[in-house]
C-alpha cells in the first residue's frame, strides 16, 4: 500500500462502516465523489495543498466554502468526516479515500470492474461468454469494459483489480520460445 493509501484507508474504512451501518452506501459514495471532484477543481486544488501550511482560520474558511458548494448533497456526518480530515491535514488524500471507499463497497456488493483488451472488437456472443466465465471464476457481478489494443497480435489481456490474465498471442509465443531454449 502506498503512503497515500495508508493515510486514506482509515478514513475510507470509517466512512464505509458508518454508511453500511446506516444503509447509506450509495449516498456516501455519491457524496465522496462529489467532494473529491469539487476539491480537484484547479482553483480549489491549490487551496487544498496550501492548507498544510495554513492555520485554523484558512481551514475553516476552506471548509465553509466546500460545504456551501456541496450544500444539499452531503450531510452533517460527511461534513464531520471532512472536518476531521482537515484537522489532521488529510484533505489532500480525498481522492484516495473515495477510491478505497468504492473498492470496499464493490467488495461488499460482490461486484468487480474488469477490462478486457483485444486486438479486434469482441462480438456480442464472445462478450456474453466471457462475462459469464468471469462471473463464475470470480463469483461476483462483473462490470466488463472492452478496449481495443492494436499492439496485441491476437488473444486478450484481462485486468480485474490487481489481477492480470495475459492470454495474448505475443505472451504465448514468448513462453514457447522460453520453453524451447531450456
Amino acid at each position: 500500500m502506498s503512503d497515500i493509501q495508508t493515510i486514506a484507508y482509515p478514513y475510507a474504512k470509517a466512512a464505509f462502516d458508518f454508511a453500511k451501518e446506516n444503509d447509506a452506501l450509495d449516498e456516501w459514495m455519491a457524496g465522496l465523489n462529489l467532494v473529491a471532484n469539487v476539491m480537484e477543481q484547479p482553483s480549489l486544488e491549490t487551496q487544498v495543498k496550501a492548507l498544510e501550511q495554513g492555520g485554523k482560520s484558512e481551514t475553516d474558511n476552506f471548509l465553509h466554502l466546500l460545504f456551501s458548494v456541496c450544500d444539499g448533497f452531503i450531510d452533517s456526518h460527511m461534513q464531520n468526516l471532512l472536518k476531521l480530515m482537515a484537522e489532521n491535514q488529510r484533505l489532500i488524500v480525498m481522492r484516495s479515500v473515495t477510491e478505497i471507499f468504492t473498492q470496499l463497497k464493490d467488495d461488499n456488493d460482490l461486484r468487480l470492474d474488469v477490462t478486457v483488451y483485444t486486438s479486434e472488437p469482441l462480438d456480442d456472443e464472445q462478450y456474453e461468454e466471457l462475462l459469464e466465465a468471469l462471473e463464475k471464476k470470480f463469483d461476483r457481478h462483473i462490470s466488463l469494459a472492452r478496449k481495443i489494443d492494436r499492439n496485441l497480435i491476437g488473444g486478450m489481456v484481462i485486468k480485474a483489480g490487481e489481477l492480470v490474465i495475459d492470454g495474448s498471442l505475443q505472451t504465448s509465443i514468448q513462453r514457447l520460445a522460453t520453453n524451447l531454449h531450456v
